[in-house]
């Protein structure tokens, strides 16, 4: 059976056929106004999240006019569409992609690990966060029914993946990577909510996208696709450091990609602004729309030479509330400095009997070292907490400046000898440089990777591509 294409809507298959434009989006993450009011608990959520969750549908609202003005023939969204689920969330983002239809342009959608079967959908009212219904995967499928999820696709039927043509000679994989039906939900009568945000492609799913590329490609047409997770890896050690922001089976999925000649797969989930490169597969990425900087992709065909130009831009908005999207992202420093600190903490606080015998022996003062995670935490914030913000800006943005790596990692190291200096006053000149020296090595090529656009650091294949504006071949 042949690819069908997207139904048109009236009055726009001229539109259409002409236009080359499609653009993207990702992670809205829309909480629909009427789960939240300006009581305390809408307050604590968006205080501890980098989006700015209570203004989503706000932002989703100027998306929408902006898409209206610069008219598209596609808008491609790649997953986490709603803040957790909530069936309010979903239609309400419903009703403003009927809006882009009512004005001719068309919406292609995937789910993210927040859309569907997630136990965490809650209304902020008052001062309780109360649960709210989420939505199956069947319900997210007849929701979206006109992006992507209708008749005019081939959908796999093992996930929410599916095959469709929206534009001529144009085939979009949208690839279901999520673990969702592996989600507990006490309201449907588990015994405990179990949520998953990492991700995967299943077997026979990935067989299936494997038959519909080749199909496509034997009829000369040219494949995009978009998955939630990624592909590649962004960041040197994502994959081990990073586990749930790339499918679990990447590297399968990267060759099955490029044996079937998929050369361009858009992402999100980490909220980053980001392209890498195989050699073979581009994995383009794209931050959340309702965190800074609101980064929307635009993509142009070109179908005599095959090829895809990628531009970027982001989202105009008044400048109070564009610092505030700004300061939302700053005040999640010390946010990571938790994760960073908890992930070290648990590989050492099982040597930390032998860490304080060996220190002893040397003489050093050890009451000062930290005895629990929330004690490193807090040391690491005081001393990396600017670089750590500094990092925080460049990565999410994209498009990173090499000249700015140096200062922000001798400021990093500044921080470790400052951390030293607090818990060893009398053996900080010895063990700063130690740890320096030992330590370094082993985090440096993930600190250039992120900090200066760099992948596989230090090795024969260390590359760099592009973040914001790139041209790709897409077909064989």
């Amino acid at each position: 059976m042949g690819l069908l294409a997207q139904a048109a809507t009236p009055g726009t298959k001229k539109l259409m056929e002409d236009d080359n434009r499609i653009m993207v989006i990702s992670d809205i993450h829309l909480l629909a106004p009427e789960l939240f009011d300006a009581g305390a608990a809408a307050r604590r959520m968006a205080s501890g999240d980098m989006k700015l969750a209570l203004q989503s549908d706000q932002l989703m609202q100027r998306i929408v006019d902006h898409v209206i003005e610069v008219k598209p023939a596609l808008l491609l969204i790649s997953g986490d569409l709603t803040h957790n689920g909530a069936r309010a969330s979903h239609l309400r983002l419903a009703q403003h992609l009927a809006k882009l239809r009512q004005h001719g342009v068309r919406t292609l959608v995937i789910p993210g690990n927040h859309d569907a079967n997630c136990p965490n959908a809650r209304s902020y009212c008052g001062d309780k966060a109360t649960p709210v219904g989420t939505i199956s995967c069947d319900e997210f499928a007849q929701i979206y029914a006109d992006c992507g999820y209708g008749s005019t696709s081939q959908r796999d039927p093992a996930s929410l993946s599916y095959a469709c043509e929206p534009l001529p000679g144009l085939v979009v994989l949208g690839i279901d990577s999520n673990r969702d039906e592996e989600n507990r939900l006490t309201a449907r009568g588990d015994t405990a909510n179990v949520y998953h945000n990492g991700g995967r492609v299943k077997p026979e799913t990935l067989q299936w996208l494997r038959e519909r590329a080749t199909e496509a490609q034997r009829q000369g047409k040219m494949v995009i696709a978009m998955m939630h997770h990624h592909l590649l890896e962004h960041v040197d050690g994502e994959a081990r450091f990073l586990p749930n922001y790339i499918v679990a089976n990447h590297d399968e999925v990267a060759q099955t990609m490029a044996e079937c000649g998929v050369r361009v797969v858009l992402t999100g989930h980490l909220h980053i602004t980001d392209a890498v490169s195989n050699g073979k597969v581009t994995d383009i990425a794209t931050g959340s729309a309702s965190m800074y900087p609101m980064p929307l992709r635009m993509l142009t065909l070109d179908r005599k030479a095959s090829t895809l130009q990628v531009a970027t831009q982001w989202l105009e908005l008044p400048d109070a509330l564009q610092q505030q999207a700004r300061e939302q992202v700053e005040h999640a420093a010390p946010i990571l400095a938790g994760v960073i600190a908890n992930r070290l903490w648990s590989r050492i606080s099982a040597k930390m009997g032998q860490i304080k015998q060996m220190l002893a022996m040397q003489g050093a003062d050890i009451t000062a070292l930290p005895t629990t995670a929330q004690q490193a935490t807090a040391l690491m914030i005081r001393h990396m907490q600017e670089p750590l913000t500094q990092s925080l800006l460049i990565v999410t943005r994209g498009g990173e400046d090499p000249q700015q790596a140096p200062a922000i990692i001798d400021a990093v190291k500044q921080g470790i000898m400052g951390m030293v200096q607090e818990v060893m006053p009398g053996q900080a000149q010895f063990m700063g440089p130690f740890l320096i020296e030992n330590l370094w090595p082993r985090v440096e090529p993930m600190v250039r990777s992120a900090l200066e656009d760099l992948n596989q650091v230090g090795t024969p294949g260390e590359s760099a591509t592009p973040d914001h504006t790139l041209q790709l071949r897409i077909k064989n």
